[in-house]
């Protein structure tokens, strides 16, 4: 029990809800933007941002790094080749710098309608697909919950985002995208074990490249965290999870 609550002490210190957060993806012609170690063109390669993969602007970075070229970013380094042939980038965040001409914020990006139909379902379209979301709530009983040595959950064995052996949270039921000659539905293992999601804290975005983004403002409080997607060709291509325990 005393460990339950060092980690909860643990979440309310260091990671503070995240849903101002600036998301942001780059553009280049590489289908890359390296990564900097400081601010500059001569520093240390720290990773390369692939197209798709979306990352924070860094709120906080030391004053003589500061440049008005350059832009700080948090970024995973971990990346994932699906057995469903997606990305995933939910690795610890890193620190590094990209020039600001290869970033483009997604709030900037054309934003889709979105539909309430109720508390648990929403759709978000434009005139050439639809992106269907529906939460539904977790049932304990039905799934096997253990807990780590350094007092994380585990649900059937995977990591939990974030979840401390509760009943009664939200959870995905299903993400759907439909155009006029297909539909396709996200794999389960795309959205398992993430928590404290509503459907109606979701935007989608179309991308400078015909590509969409997905993102779920989730959590609530000091567990706040964003869950980012890329859609490509009407497939998952990436995602993303930022700023939550790893």
């Amino acid at each position: 029990m005393k460990l339950y609550y060092k980690t909860i002490l643990f979440l309310l210190v260091f990671f503070p809800k995240i849903s101002i957060a600036q998301l942001s993806v780059c553009y280049d012609s590489d289908g890359y933007t390296n990564a900097r170690k400081l601010p500059s063109i001569n520093s240390k390669l720290v990773s390369k941002i692939i197209e798709g993969q979306v990352f924070s602007i860094a709120t906080y970075t030391q004053e003589e790094n500061k440049s008005i070229d350059w832009i700080a970013i948090n970024f995973s380094l971990t990346k994932n080749l699906s057995e469903n042939n997606f990305l995933k980038f939910d690795g610890g965040e890193n620190l590094g710098y990209v020039h600001k001409s290869r970033l483009v914020n997604l709030e900037s990006l054309t934003k889709l309608k979105m539909t309430e139909i109720d508390n648990t379902k929403v759709f978000h379209s434009n005139e050439d697909l639809q992106v269907s979301i529906e939460t539904q709530v977790f049932k304990k009983l039905n799934h096997k919950i253990t807990q780590t040595k350094e007092g994380f959950f585990l649900v059937d064995g995977k990591k939990a985002y974030p979840y401390y052996g509760e009943e009664n949270i939200t959870e995905i039921k299903n993400i759907t995208l439909k155009t006029k000659n297909k539909t396709y539905s996200f794999p389960e293992e795309s959205f398992k074990n993430l928590f404290r999601i509503n459907a109606f804290d979701t935007k989608v975005y179309k991308g400078n490249k015909g590509e969409y983004y997905l993102v779920f403002d989730a959590g609530d409080g000091s567990d706040g965290y964003n869950i980012a997607y890329c859609l490509k060709n009407n497939n998952l291509f990436s995602m993303t999870i930022t700023s939550t325990l790893p």
